[in-house]
């Protein structure tokens, strides 16, 4: 297929398209930057320089495509605003793409994510596809903008709502730099500040996904994915955070690496209100994705993904 990636140089985006590129997809890829273009063009992807706030130019010149895979964020007071106006222009473009004469209507996959999910009210919850949205404040936009994508007529739609995404691969000579998540940063400052810092009283409930798990999923559901239909990604269905950072600390910092706890509302006032997300405890499961599509993650130990470096080299 010829498909279309937006946020190809993110850490979802990155495994996303050198997953594809593998399975002899065809990839133009979203770039923001020169060093970004420079980087999906290293990964087998040909870049078109655009950015998600002005999306008229490049719209414009997209090429024919019988896909589009949605991964960016900007994660800006106005990333609702951000999105819907990307969403209105491209569509436009897709819309006259597949005309009467097309021989299939375009899939585009839309990606939500577990915070779209209500926090947990006990250990045993577990949400699903069926399970109804409660969305952290500042995410409300996506409910509206996947529902956009899973009503078009004129769309093959669906939804990836991926869990907390980390990665492992060390950075290599010759390889991009990529974004790392949440657990790179923690396996940063361990390794470099000797300390840890976590939202809460390490009580929180993670789900996580590995990225090139997540790529899977991806390009099974672009390749077998039913209209409509919306999928979890989650390898390992829930850890406490306070859990994960003693291992972090364990694995990346010294024996006195300390763990330090900040309140939601603090780390709102640092980064915006989105990041009450990392407040947020739930668990999930990806037995729909298992079972419909035969997928499989093959990263559920963190404690052995820890060791395989998280993208960070550990302290000497």
């Amino acid at each position: 297929m010829r498909v279309f990636i937006l946020g190809g140089s993110g850490l979802i985006g990155a495994a996303i398209v050198r997953n594809l590129v593998s399975a002899g997809h065809h990839v133009f890829a979203l770039a923001r930057s020169e060093n970004s273009a420079a980087n999906l063009a290293v990964m087998g992807a040909w870049p078109i320089r655009g950015d998600i706030h002005n999306p008229g130019p490049w719209c414009d010149k997209l090429p024919v495509v019988d896909a589009v895979i949605h991964a960016a964020c900007d994660f800006s007071a106005d990333m609702g605003g951000v999105d819907a106006g990307m969403l209105i222009e491209l569509l436009h473009v897709l819309h006259r793409q597949s005309g009467p004469k097309a021989p299939a209507l375009p899939r585009f996959i839309y990606t939500g994510g577990s915070w779209l999910y209500p926090a947990a009210t006990s250990d045993d919850a577990i949400h699903d596809e069926k399970t109804p949205f409660a969305p952290v404040a500042g995410f409300e936009w996506m409910v509206p903008g996947l529902a956009k994508i899973l009503s078009d007529p004129a769309l093959h739609g669906m939804v990836i709502h991926p869990a907390t995404v980390y990665r492992t691969d060390p950075p290599l000579r010759g390889r991009p730099s990529l974004p790392g998540g949440a657990l790179h940063d923690m396996a940063r400052k361990a390794r470099d500040e000797n300390r840890i810092r976590i939202v809460g009283d390490g009580s929180v409930i993670w789900p996580l996904i590995h990225a090139d798990d997540l790529a899977d999923l991806y390009r099974l559901v672009l390749e077998n994915g039913e209209r409509g239909q919306s999928y979890i990604g989650v390898g390992i269905e829930g850890i406490a955070t306070g859990d994960l950072a003693r291992q972090i600390a364990k694995t990346f910092g010294r024996a006195d690496c300390g763990i330090e706890h900040i309140s939601p509302d603090d780390i709102a006032r640092e980064y915006g209100q989105w990041a009450r997300g990392l407040a947020h405890s739930h668990r999930m499961t990806s037995q729909k994705a298992i079972g419909e599509l035969g997928w499989q993650p093959r990263h559920t130990d963190i404690t052995r993904d820890l060791q395989s470096c998280c993208g960070v080299s550990a302290a000497a």
